[in-house]
């Protein structure tokens, strides 16, 4: 009797990690297809192993707490989250693709706790999601540059003020002094911002030459 329960066990297991492979799959179908670090093979390797910790935290806890185990993938899918995740100055770039491998890895979890119907419904709502958003009309912030001559130092004070309003992202700010005194900027923005940022820079007093935008 106790062979029979460990084969049926045993092929139960087999099933959830199948189920957790194209669930994983399905979920970093999407990540795949725009080129993200992490990808099929890596949302279905956490999909699996979160599957694999989920059955065993059960299986070995015995009269103990039978989420000792699993509780660890939650703090534990953190850490390679974390690699996926990009900065460059103020831009920060992975966190979707961190967020969905947190999210296969709760997927995993539900497989590995018999959970088999809620799993497929979440999966079905998170990949549409996912896709569906790609389509979401979002302004990207593009790079630019522009040397601005200040011919006076009030000037300044409106242009910091500008870039405060425009939220403006600031790579290099310089101020340079020769002959007379120019101010370097190199940003991110929206080319709507942009258009209307420069707008106001030549309408601002105190400004002469604007040049490299």
């Amino acid at each position: 009797m106790n062979n029979f329960a460990e084969y049926i066990f045993q092929i139960d297991f087999v099933v959830k990690c199948l189920l957790s492979l194209v669930l994983g799959g399905f979920i970093g179908l999407e990540r795949e297809f725009k080129h993200k670090p992490a990808g099929i093979k890596t949302h279905v390797l956490i999909s699996i192993g979160a599957t694999i910790l989920t059955v065993l935290s059960a299986k070995f806890s015995h009269d103990g707490d039978p989420g000792r185990i699993a509780a660890q993938i939650v703090s534990g899918i953190g850490f390679i989250g974390a690699g996926t995740i990009l900065q460059s100055k103020q831009i920060v770039q992975g966190l979707t693709t961190a967020a969905t491998l947190w999210v296969a890895a709760s997927v995993g979890m539900l497989v590995g706790a018999g959970f088999y119907l809620p799993s497929i419904l979440v999966t079905c709502i998170i990949l549409p999601f996912l896709l569906f958003t790609n389509y979401i009309p979002i302004q990207k912030r593009y790079k630019y540059a522009a040397t601005i001559e200040v011919r006076k130092l009030k000037s300044l004070e409106k242009i910091e003020e500008m870039i405060n309003t425009f939220d403006l992202i600031i790579y290099k700010k310089n101020l340079l002094k020769k002959d007379r005194v120019y101010l370097e900027l190199q940003y991110a923005a929206t080319p709507l911002t942009q258009h209307i940022f420069v707008k106001r820079l030549f309408e601002t007093k105190g400004l002469g030459t604007i040049i490299k935008i």
